[in-house]
């Protein structure tokens, strides 16, 4: 089972990457600089581009994130199940959270700006993955004693605005984007006792569940 130490947190996965080479980056640049005897000082690097697919620019597209995505951990499917002595299955109740994700272009974007959008997605500049579900319930209980089960996933959920423009920083539109990252999908007893503290994706499944069973 896979842990994740915290509910919030304000900086989804990429842009900690992101973060972590523009320093680099930076580090490099000013030790440079203070060597003057190393030779001529390289040029900046270049912003990373995704290829034009389908829009009309001719060198990529750039993405500009407005501020800081924020992220927070979520449950986005849960069903509870009570399973009998030969193994039947029934379903006691099922709730999934329904939210789409997407790279959403503003309201007014032309067809091309929404082709950009694309390209950058395609491209690996903006995520935009779905929450995760659960697909196949009974293939968690195999092996599993009677008794009323909690099934769930559990994801990291990041939105976030920015702005897609061309490579030469032309026909910019702006972008809400949603994307769910999946932390853990598995299923708990009901009548099990998980740490609270370090077990509380399963335990707080099970307060908030177990009694629809």
């Amino acid at each position: 089972m896979r842990r994740n130490g915290a509910r919030t947190r304000t900086n989804g996965r990429r842009l900690a990457a992101a973060t972590a080479v523009s320093t680099a980056l930076l580090l490099a640049g000013c030790a440079g600089a203070d060597d003057p005897g190393t030779g001529p000082a390289s040029a900046s690097p270049a912003a990373e581009t995704a290829p034009a697919a389908e829009s009309t620019c001719g060198g990529g597209v750039l993405v500009e994130w407005d501020g800081t995505p924020e992220s927070q951990d979520m449950y986005t499917a849960v069903t509870v199940v009570r399973l009998s002595g030969d193994g039947d299955s029934t379903v006691r109740s099922e709730w999934s959270r329904g939210e789409a994700a997407g790279a959403r272009a503003a309201s007014g974007a032309t067809d091309d700006q929404e082709a950009m959008v694309r390209d950058a997605v395609g491209g690996g500049l903006l995520a935009a993955t779905e929450a995760p579900a659960i697909a196949e319930p009974d293939a968690l209980l195999v092996g599993a004693d009677k008794g009323t089960y909690v099934i769930y996933a559990y994801a990291e959920r990041t939105t976030g605005s920015a702005t897609v423009t061309c490579g030469d920083g032309s026909n910019a539109v702006d972008v809400d984007v949603t994307s769910f990252d999946e932390i853990e999908t598995d299923l708990v007893d009901c009548d099990a006792t998980p740490d609270p503290v370090t077990e509380y994706i399963a335990a707080d499944a099970i307060t908030d569940n177990c009694g629809r069973a």
